[in-house]
């Protein structure tokens, strides 16, 4: 067991690595390696791009957005937080007009979203799971960080708390376990000496977890996520060459995970980015390393950006953060409370509230340059 300061340290780490990961990755989400690698070598610091598709210094997206609002449902009600967070996204919607770039105060958010709120919105959220989309992209994923440390330990109710929250957005059994396989390697990052991601035990824990979730939902029994885990904990044994694992991940996803369109490892495919993001992590020295791999190799860097600093945050902690990083993140300085509340399990509404924080995030959006004539 941590003790309580090396247990601050981890969640800090955690969800900081989180935020980071989202900024660095934000404005270069898209490219490929070759784009950013002629603009800018090797990207290890935040950016702002000048142009339509400029984006704040040190801001965080949906992922990040999305991270808290799982982080504040929990706080308010621990045993449904799947009905406070269907509110939230709803009141993040209906905060602001639908401007640039923005839907509502929700940032970089896609059409299968879109449409969940509207549902949400027009029903309530007594029935939270009920406009959930058939997607198995990361966005269940990107946001459960929250989940794997407050049930630390406790596999049951993590792997219940998962499932409930990711099935607001998500129908599909592989973007559910994607969730899942995050949520389990937090929390087992969580412990004085962290072993090895990539792990037959680690792949044992997400098919049991896969196969709960199912019955959890009412969902068709569905091998393909736990399998593509397996098939990668398998590849990890007999090579570290980072290239070769990628590859593997991205020819999977097709062969195995069954992605409906052509992908590679870096694509926003739950069976791709997620495991991209495990694999990164398992196979850097330090959290730095793992966020500049991730950041450099295009694609969905937001997203990847986010799991693997999620998870590199736990595992080596807020000190391991390098200080320019935290100096440039906007949300410095704002999660102490938050913080607090996941170390003690303390329920309770998070100060200050993620609408008034969002707000002021918001208005960064709004000192967009002008674009010369």
């Amino acid at each position: 067991m941590l003790a309580s300061e090396t247990l601050w340290d981890r969640v800090a780490g955690c969800l900081h690595g989180l935020l980071i990961g989202d900024a660095l990755g934000t404005p270069v989400r898209g490219r490929t390696a070759e784009q950013i690698a002629v603009e800018f070598k090797r990207l290890d610091h935040m950016i702002e791009i000048p142009g339509r598709h400029w984006w704040p210094r040190g801001l965080h997206s949906d992922s990040g957005q999305q991270t808290l609002g799982v982080l504040d449902s929990i706080c308010r009600d621990a045993a449904h937080p799947e009905r406070p967070f269907a509110d939230l996204l709803v009141a993040l919607r209906d905060a602001a007009p639908q401007r640039s770039g923005r839907w509502g105060l929700h940032r970089g958010v896609g059409r299968n979203f879109r449409h969940t709120v509207r549902g949400i919105q027009a029903t309530g959220s007594d029935s939270p799971h009920a406009h959930a989309t058939p997607s198995a992209g990361n966005g269940a994923a990107m946001r459960i960080a929250p989940v794997g440390l407050w049930w630390r330990g406790d596999e049951q109710t993590r792997n219940r708390r998962v499932a409930q929250i990711s099935a607001v957005t998500h129908s599909d059994l592989r973007a559910i376990t994607g969730a899942l396989a995050l949520a389990i390697a937090i929390d087992r990052a969580l412990v004085v000496k962290t072993k090895p991601v990539l792990t037959h035990r680690f792949a044992e824990a997400v098919a049991r977890a896969e196969a709960e979730a199912a019955k959890l939902l009412g969902l068709e029994p569905d091998r393909r996520f736990s399998q593509l885990t397996s098939a990668l904990v398998e590849q990890r044994r007999y090579t570290y060459n980072l290239r070769d694992i990628l590859q593997g991940i991205g020819e999977r996803a097709v062969s195995i995970g069954e992605a409906n369109r052509p992908v590679e490892a870096t694509s926003g495919f739950a069976g791709c980015s997620v495991l991209t993001a495990l694999a990164i992590v398992d196979s850097s020295r330090n959290l730095e390393e793992a966020l500049v791999t991730a950041i450099n190799l295009g694609g969905d860097t937001d997203r990847i950006g986010a799991m693997v600093g999620a998870l590199a945050g736990a595992r080596q902690g807020l000190s391991a953060i390098p200080s320019r990083w935290l100096d440039d993140l906007c949300a410095t300085g704002t999660l102490m409370e938050r913080i607090e509340r996941i170390v003690g399990r303390e329920t309770g509404e998070c100060r200050p509230k993620l609408l008034a924080l969002e707000l002021q995030w918001d208005a960064l959006m709004d000192d967009r340059p002008r674009m010369a004539p």
